[in-house]
């Protein structure tokens, strides 16, 4: 059974390579027909490989009649590559393998009367914006037959060059930035990309003022090329973003104009960077541009910030609020009534965009405030001063007053004494004053109460013992209230008048307990 199954296995080879020949020699010894044109398969080599080599090699030349435009089977990552190439004239031939970068005048460029670039541009100017898949299977079929990561290459080309604009999440892209080299990295991402053509381009005068106040923004020379610019800006825009957005947070916590001015322009920036800088120089360029002038004007509001003068507004609106609050009488009122222009000339510059640029005044009022608040805490404290010796002689002049030991007398002198005690001349040192006006009232109306106590508690206890010969002795009752009050021959105000009133009536709340009154009162002469 081995025996014959191996000869059966052996004839069959054999009876193969026969039948290869026959069909070899069959087809060898018969013709290509192509397009209703016969051509005998021996002319064209010396065997049916070589011949149908030949035949397909002229027939692909008539299918793929425009392969010729792109004669080229790039790597999947040539467009990549060329995207991230920012300097055309660094660009190798093993990037530019169609030499689409041609250099004119000196100066490198894209060469857009290329014929493939022509072809694109042709079919995308007939069928509109058109998605990559559709234009990879357009061109990947004859008469073209290009390989789809030569067709992406030849696209980035003409991006650079700003002959197409691509359509990403329904943004329009017409700058080379991270969209676009996504989107053109590879035959997946691609599918879904629109590609258009563009149909405006900024004039040179555009070009140049945008060339101008971006140099000018960020320091550093720029051509004015719209893809340079857009380069630029692509670059600086997000440095911005990371610098202006907390200012605007910053300005809305100081009270100041402009905090919606900067989450307008932090938003622009934004808008700007999601289509990676495309319309950087129309933005730039224009005659009147927002973008630019607030660009200016929010680098000059962080500069002066930084330079002092946040602390000098916060020093200010602490003045301007805590001087608002104080009483609109003596002092503290004529402290207000002599800053109430300032006041009113600090709120309206605050409220105004340029208030950056009022430095020096801030810093020159703030030293008024300051001094204003000095002279008003010296003030005030000389008038507490003579106030609490006032109350300490008002005190003294009590009938009561004679009841008490001299330690406790000195406890009450001790008690008023530590109102005097100093404080800062600021703004603490005047809310500390204000405060010691309810204290100081107050203390010398109980160390009255105190006074009439202690007068009573001594009304109430025994006779002291009075030493008498032989060393014995007595204890002495006190029955009589004598006190003396001096009065002015003539009074002239209310508060005369109300003191005097004041000194009659302790001089009553004294009388009780005693057995005999005797109340003798003095009339000054009249000056």
């Amino acid at each position: 059974m081995r025996d014959y199954c191996k000869n059966q296995q052996d004839r069959a080879e054999r009876l193969k390579i026969t039948l290869q020949q026959k069909l070899q020699q069959s087809l060898y010894g018969g013709s290509f027909i192509f397009r209703g044109q016969m051509t005998g398969v021996s002319t064209l080599g010396q065997d049916l490989l070589e011949s149908a080599r030949k035949q397909l090699g002229g027939v692909a030349e008539q299918v793929f009649d425009r392969y010729g435009e792109a004669p080229t089977r790039v790597e999947t990552s040539q467009a990549e590559r060329f995207l991230k190439q920012t300097n055309l004239s660094a660009i190798t031939s093993a990037l530019d393998p169609l030499d689409l970068v041609q250099v004119v005048s000196g100066q490198p460029q894209i060469q857009t009367s290329q014929k493939a670039i022509v072809s694109i541009r042709d079919y995308i100017d007939r069928n509109g914006t058109v998605e990559g898949k559709r234009l990879i299977d357009h061109f990947g079929d004859p008469p073209f037959g290009w390989s789809p990561d030569t067709l992406r290459y030849i696209l980035a080309a003409m991006l650079v060059a700003g002959e197409i604009t691509l359509r990403i999440s329904g943004r329009e892209v017409k700058a080379v930035g991270q969209q676009a080299i996504d989107a053109l990295k590879t035959n997946k991402s691609f599918g879904k990309v629109g590609v258009g053509l563009r149909d405006y381009k900024p004039p040179m005068e555009v070009l140049g003022r945008a060339c101008e106040r971006l140099t000018e923004l960020i320091g550093e020379s720029v051509i004015p090329l719209e893809q340079e610019i857009s380069k630029a800006a692509l670059k600086q825009f997000p440095k911005y973003q990371r610098d202006f957005s907390p200012l605007s947070a910053k300005l809305a916590a100081l009270g100041v104009a402009g905090a919606d001015r900067l989450r307008s322009l932090t938003d622009e920036l934004a808008e700007v960077l999601l289509s990676d800088a495309s319309d950087a120089p129309e933005r730039l360029g224009g005659e009147d541009s927002a973008l630019y002038e607030n660009l200016k004007w929010a680098r000059e509001v962080a500069k002066a910030l930084d330079n002092g003068l946040e602390g000098t507004i916060r020093q200010l609106q602490e003045h301007q609020r805590e001087i608002k609050q104080l009483p609109n009488t003596g002092v503290t009122g004529q402290l207000q009534q002599e800053l109430t222009e300032d006041l009113s000339y600090l709120e309206q510059r605050l409220n105004r965009d340029d208030f950056y640029s009022h430095g020096a005044e801030f810093n020159t009022l703030l030293t008024k405030m300051q001094t204003g608040v000095r002279d008003a805490v010296n003030a005030l404290s000389e008038q507490q001063q003579q106030r609490v010796k006032q109350g300490a002689k008002d005190l003294e002049l009590l009938p009561d007053w004679q009841a008490l030991t001299e330690e406790e007398k000195n406890n009450i002198r001790a008690e008023l004494d530590k109102l005097l005690k100093g404080c800062p001349d600021n703004l603490a040192g005047l809310r500390d004053l204000i405060g010691r006006e309810y204290s100081l009232n107050m203390t010398v109306e109980q160390q009255k109460g105190k006074i009439q106590q202690l007068a009573i508690q001594r009304r109430q206890e025994p006779a002291q013992p009075v030493p008498i010969a032989g060393g014995s002795s007595v204890r002495e009752l006190v029955t009589s209230f004598e006190r003396s009050l001096t009065v002015p021959a003539r009074i002239r105000s209310v508060d005369e008048l109300t003191r005097l009133l004041a000194q009659l009536q302790q001089i009553k709340d004294s009388l009780g307990g005693y057995a005999k009154i005797d109340i003798s009162i003095s009339i000054q002469e009249q000056e």
